[in-house]
């Protein structure tokens, strides 16, 4: 009776593969990432790091019908090659399960050769995985400023040679503001595009002064570069 279980998983265990006949040898490897570097006066010197992924590479065999080994399988050798080339071809991150040596990793396959040797229906194969391992990127926190008529306020970006859809609250200046960096320059923008704010206030039953005063949400302005 096997006194080791080796289980390969994926999928929150939906699809897993306890492994039929063990290897003969697992090893595990982990590197600390120390650095040394060479000082003129004091000579070599090593900084402490932190611990690198671990990794882990071993190989057995998928048994056929014919082996004994045949009773402690739960698919054809086949099958179980599909499914860890499925994973590893998908970039499954597979949960790996070593019961005697309490190994519960996360790891990614790096890794899988099988073969077939003549008149033998057994699969052998070699599998080389690696930790995985997440990364926590710090968050930025941008301030969000609301105006006093409890509009979001734009943040000051570059808008200029492209186009603006006007929204609520907005007017000439401000637009002008956001794109130039100076409001005084709304005149170029109001140039670009009289005939659609001329064509707007008409609509809403005002006469444009020629100022800007009367936009409306919805319309697109050209921003001149």
């Amino acid at each position: 009776m096997k006194s080791r279980t080796i289980e390969l998983s994926a999928n929150n265990r939906n699809d897993a593969i306890l492994l039929p006949v063990n290897p003969a040898v697992v090893e595990f490897t982990e590197k600390q990432l120390n650095q040394t570097i060479t000082l003129l006066t004091a000579g070599e010197a090593n900084l402490k790091g932190n611990r690198g992924l671990k990794h882990t590479k071993f190989s057995s065999f998928f048994p056929s019908e014919k082996s004994p080994f045949y009773k402690y399988a739960t698919r054809a050798p086949g099958k179980y090659a599909a499914l860890l080339e499925e994973w590893m071809t998908g970039g499954a991150v597979i949960r790996v399960i070593i019961t005697d040596l309490k190994i519960n990793l996360a790891m990614l396959i790096d890794e899988f050769n099988y073969s077939m040797k003549e008149g033998d229906n057994d699969i052998y194969y070699t599998i080389s995985l690696s930790e995985y391992r997440t990364l926590n990127v710090p968050s930025v926190q941008t301030a969000t400023k609301v105006r006093s008529n409890g509009l979001l306020e734009r943040p000051a970006v570059q808008t200029s040679g492209g186009t603006h859809t006007v929204v609520s609250g907005d007017t000439l200046w401000g637009i002008s503001k956001q794109s130039y960096g100076a409001g005084a320059q709304y005149t170029k923008i109001y140039g670009a595009n009289s005939g659609i704010i001329e064509s707007s206030a008409k609509k809403h039953g005002r006469s444009s002064s020629g100022n800007g005063h009367w936009i409306y949400p919805g319309d697109v302005y050209v921003i001149p570069g």
